[in-house]
């Protein structure tokens, strides 16, 4: 079975405050731009402006540094009481005839067009199921979920996220390999060996 992906929109989840770095990890600056700004594109690249950009923490000084044009920014008045809320919140902002929902965190930079495309092919052969990355033993986000798991993703509270899901649906889902995945940036040392490991690579 195939599908388009007219009715698929990407929800970014970008609300934390980082306090592990320090500073908002949203505008941490690489490869000439910042942490969220490259995901937008991506994502745009493949779902033009379907796309959804969940705001909590510094929701201001982000607005004003990041280029949001073409995205639905929302601000998440409630993302102190984590992650499960900004989801919420993404979820909500989603039309009604929407087909699926790819989640996407901002501190992923190797996640690109290319490897959001592949979850979205994939899920294109059984769009029933949950498309999720596959890295280091585990499964987790970018993860693709069609339209009938909403309800679940809804009634996540707190810091409960989306791989609580995923691995409460594992006999659901279509596992795609993805080590880009595994790299997220929480610190300091993590931006650091992404710009020195990757700076290089085109």
């Amino acid at each position: 079975m195939s599908l388009d992906f007219e009715n698929v929109y990407a929800v970014i989840l970008a609300a934390g405050a980082s306090r592990r770095l320090g500073s908002p990890k949203q505008l941490l600056e690489w490869r000439g731009r910042t942490l969220l700004g490259n995901t937008i594109e991506n994502a745009r690249s493949l779902l033009n402006e379907r796309v959804i950009v969940v705001l909590g923490s510094q929701a201001e000084t982000i607005q004003e540094k990041v280029d949001l044009g073409g995205v639905i920014a929302v601000v998440n008045p409630n993302w102190q009481t984590g992650i499960a809320s900004s989801i919420r919140a993404g979820i909500n902002t989603l039309p009604t005839s929407a087909d699926g929902l790819l989640m996407l965190l901002s501190d992923q930079p190797l996640v690109g067009y290319r490897a959001m495309q592949n979850l979205l092919t994939q899920w294109q052969i059984e769009p029933s199921r949950i498309a999720a990355s596959q890295y280091h033993d585990t499964v987790g986000v970018p993860a693709l979920f069609p339209s009938a798991f909403f309800g679940e993703l809804r009634s996540l509270r707190g810091d409960r996220g989306a791989k609580s899901l995923l691995l409460q649906f594992e006999e659901k889902l279509l596992k795609i390999s993805l080590p880009e995945a595994e790299l997220d940036i929480d610190t300091k040392e993590d931006f650091d060996h992404l710009s020195g490991h990757y700076d290089a690579e085109e």
